[in-house]
């Protein structure tokens, strides 16, 4: 009764916002004015990564700068040739396919059979700020969740290559998968990490290649120096924030080698201690659906730069945590997704608009500013609780 009274208003209100609203709007997203713009800038011949000094070919957004791999833009190449709007349109349809294509394979993963945390699965997700953010936008995190997915279905069967595959092609898209192959070098998946830098490699050399220097070399490092604006959730953000606090409102300033420093030590303390819970890799099914949990629970405290949208990828890991904890009847795991989920997504959300409106003081929207990584910690320190638990309910079997 309870998931009825609140799948209702949320169902509905996913429809407006999540399909409906976007649908007829004709606000730019990230898909017009990153991927549809960075093909166009390709396919007249032109730089993308000199998009900021060519407004012609970057679509009329030249404040909106191309960071991406070369392939996220050659392959949205044959769309450039038709109307954005209608194409745009198309890319909002398939955004929601791939989402919800994405919780039936997380579930079937989990082999749920229950049709209350079916449903209790889905509203986590369509009532989660960032899943809004990414299906509004028609962002490729969508893509990478699926793959992720994929990966998670191939990781249960032993060393699968095409699992690799899946993450060689999100490697293409984004870097932000590529702690997953230190996890697969650990489960011991080296077919599955074989292809998927084959495919890596494969794909970024047929896609424009003559760009790939300038990307690896001038874009990929100054993404590693992080960002120094608020809206940077990573670890980064909140060092900077600590030893800059008037970078709250000034994206310009901060920086420097001792925020890097301290960032990478937390990063190669999250590794570490990753790795000693994971201990040996799993036989059983539920112990390996916990591994790649944790791994993607802790990918994004490992990057300089994170962006909230991105925290989309924590679905995964929150819905195995949730459904390890409500089998096991464990409190603990379930309030820790429970908080994990109200930190990155409707507090961060609430910080947002209040920033946007000029609420609340300097000392409170600086620790208001770091929600979004406290549900990440919180999150990850969860799947590491589970880990051990299982660890536990196996050694008494």
């Amino acid at each position: 009764m309870l998931l009825s009274l609140a799948g209702v208003p949320i169902g509905l209100a996913y429809l407006w916002y999540g399909f409906v609203k976007p649908l007829v709007s004709d606000e730019a997203t990230d898909f017009v004015r990153e991927y549809l713009a960075g093909g166009r800038v390709i396919l007249h011949g032109g730089d993308p990564y000199q998009c900021g000094m060519t407004a012609a070919l970057c679509d009329g957004y030249p404040h909106y700068l191309l960071f991406y791999p070369p392939f996220a833009y050659w392959v949205a190449q044959p769309l450039v040739r038709f109307d954005p709007r209608l194409v745009a349109g198309i890319a909002l349809v398939v955004a929601n396919v791939l989402l919800f294509a994405a919780i039936w394979l997380v579930l079937r993963a989990l082999r749920v059979r229950d049709a209350q945390f079916a449903l209790l699965a889905v509203l986590v997700t369509i009532s989660f700020p960032p899943t809004l953010t990414v299906i509004q936008n028609r962002n490729s995190q969508v893509v990478v969740l699926i793959l992720i997915a994929i990966m998670l279905t191939a990781w249960l069967h032993g060393d699968r290559w095409w699992g690799g595959a899946a993450i060689g092609v999100g490697l293409a898209i984004k870097l932000i998968q590529a702690p997953l192959l230190l996890l697969s070098l650990w489960g011991r998946r080296f077919g599955l990490a074989a292809a998927a830098v084959v495919t890596w490699a494969v794909l970024w050399l047929v896609a424009v290649p003559q760009f790939l220097p300038e990307f690896l070399f001038r874009v990929a490092p100054s993404q590693v120096q992080g960002s120094h604006e608020v809206l940077n959730v990573a670890p980064f953000g909140t060092f900077n924030r600590l030893l800059h606090p008037e970078t709250l409102y000034n994206s310009g300033g901060g920086g420097g080698w001792l925020v890097l420093g301290l960032s990478g030590a937390f990063g190669l303390a999250v590794v570490l201690l990753t790795a000693w819970r994971l201990g040996a890799p799993r036989l059983d099914r539920e112990g390996r659906v916990l591994e790649v949990a944790t791994g993607v629970a802790a990918t994004p405290l490992l990057f300089t730069l994170t962006y909230a949208g991105q925290l989309v990828l924590l679905l995964l890991p929150m819905l195995a945590l949730l459904h390890f904890g409500i089998r096991t009847r464990s409190r603990p795991v379930v309030v820790a997704v429970a908080a994990s989920w109200v930190l990155m997504g409707p507090s961060y959300l609430a910080l947002t608009n209040a920033m946007a409106a000029g609420l609340g003081s300097p000392l409170l929207l600086q620790i208001w500013a770091d929600s979004a990584l406290a549900g990440v910690i919180v999150l990850w320190v969860a799947s590491l609780h589970a880990v051990g638990a299982k660890n536990g309910e196996t050694q008494q079997k």
